[in-house]
């Protein structure tokens, strides 16, 4: 069997474990993470896996959590990453005490069987500023740092496209992409003579010339005609359903009242009942006409200058409606 065949058929069984030491913190951050990480790993979604069992790992450091990261990359494709993180399992290992390392059931034996195997198809990818380079120009590798002492030397990277970004004092950037297969080493002297990539900034956002033509939320008149046609609606919406008590009710009065208008105790509280209603029914119907009466005139008027609710109390009733000026 070989090492990545190894990982791949342990790796449920052992990153179970890994969960383990976390269990300290059950509901906490790390626990989530690690749980939602390892349950996209399952499902073979990587993506979204591997960045939870790292962001897990962040929060709360765990040697099986740490092992179980490196499976997810290793299976991703990222094995630069991949390595490191064996590697550093490894470590991790050394230095445990021998009831620790018995809690780890072998991860340590498939953690170096997989480091092994990784190691001959590790791309390699060397970066180094010309002679004559400017002092104080600094590189940085898909957006991570590169010190002097990295430059020039050849470090493992994961397959795939890598943006370079050289910046010279004077704030210039030139950017640098190269791409590498599986165990391909490649050398990269950066060209700081070719034109400089224009430095990112946000694009403004532009504000719509106003036009001779007005949307319908610009003229106040559409406004209200919706409000309009609302109380309209809800008018004719209490008027139906007290019209329906007082329907009821009627029935009520039919077979509880004589033709004297003697009526039983029933019978009196439905004709009173049906009396309020029937108010209530009428209002309820005489607004919501005049509401939908209004909100048709007001959708086919041309647009006004202001339009201002009014409302006008009277010895027995009012009015309330809108005036509007052009």
């Amino acid at each position: 069997m070989s090492a990545r065949s190894l990982g791949v058929g342990a790796v449920v069984g052992l990153a179970l474990l890994a969960g383990a030491p976390a269990a300290r913190g059950q509901g906490s951050t790390a626990q989530t993470q690690f749980d939602y990480g390892l349950a996209e790993m399952e499902a073979g979604r990587f993506a979204s896996g591997c960045p939870a069992l790292a962001e897990s790992y962040r929060i709360d450091p765990h040697p099986g959590v740490l092992f179980t990261l490196a499976e997810c990359e290793n299976k991703w494709g990222k094995i630069a990453s991949a390595f490191t993180h064996y590697e550093a399992y490894i470590d991790l290992f050394a230095h445990m005490s021998d009831e620790q390392k018995a809690h780890q059931r072998g991860r340590d034996r498939i953690a170096a069987a997989q480091r092994d195997a990784l190691r001959p198809v590790l791309p390699q990818l060397a970066i180094a500023l010309p002679a004559g380079a400017p002092a104080g120009t600094t590189v940085t590798r898909d957006g991570d740092p590169l010190g002097a002492p990295s430059l020039g030397v050849a470090l493992p990277v994961d397959p795939g496209e890598h943006l370079i970004v050289a910046k010279t004092p004077d704030g210039v950037r030139h950017e640098t992409r190269v791409t590498l297969e599986r165990g391909q080493r490649r050398n990269v002297v950066l060209d700081l003579t070719a034109t400089p990539t224009p430095t990112p900034t946000s694009t403004p956002t532009r504000t719509p010339t106003p036009t001779s033509t007005s949307t319908s939320t610009s003229n106040p008149v559409r406004t209200w005609a919706w409000i309009a046609g609302g109380i309209g609606l809800a008018g004719i919406a209490v008027g139906s359903i007290a019209g329906a008590v007082v329907m009821n009710d009627a029935s009520t009065i039919h077979s509880q009242c004589q033709p004297d208008q003697s009526c039983s105790p029933s019978g009196l509280s439905a004709a009173s009942q049906s009396r309020t209603f029937g108010a209530i029914s009428d209002v309820g119907f005489a607004v919501g006409g005049a509401g939908l009466i209004t909100s048709l005139v007001l959708f086919l008027l041309p647009g006004p200058k202001a339009v201002v609710p009014v409302a006008s109390p009277q010895p027995h009733g009012g009015f309330v409606g809108l005036r509007a000026t052009w």
